[in-house]
């Protein structure tokens, strides 16, 4: 994966798919094929890696985080041996900016 070009992921209700490129970076460094996974307060951390406080499962594409569930769209951190999801877009202000450009310029 790239670190310098920014990477963004389609959320619905908390559901999203991790690109391919990111799960096999991940799946290269995992040794049992597990991740573990830790939401902090505006984030979820996906490590190859232990982390304290985090919860282990089954690296695949397909993840869900309650915490997402308002956000559309999500963008992806590369820190080599983990990845890190920030909600950059929620339904809101997806809703709200539908709103304006279906406002008359005229406004």
């Amino acid at each position: 994966m790239d670190a310098k070009e920014p990477l963004y992921v389609v959320c619905q209700n908390g559901v999203f798919l991790l690109p391919d490129p990111v799960v096999n970076a991940l799946s290269s460094q995992v040794t049992n094929g597990f991740v573990y996974l830790r939401e902090d307060e505006d984030s979820l951390t996906i490590s190859a890696t232990r982390i304290a406080g985090g919860r282990r499962r089954v690296l695949a594409a397909r993840f869900r985080a309650p915490m997402f569930r308002e956000a559309v769209r999500l963008g992806v951190i590369d820190l080599r041996e983990s990845i890190r999801l920030i909600a950059v877009e929620h339904r809101v202000n997806a809703t709200a900016r539908a709103r304006r450009e279906s406002l008359p310029d005229s406004l």
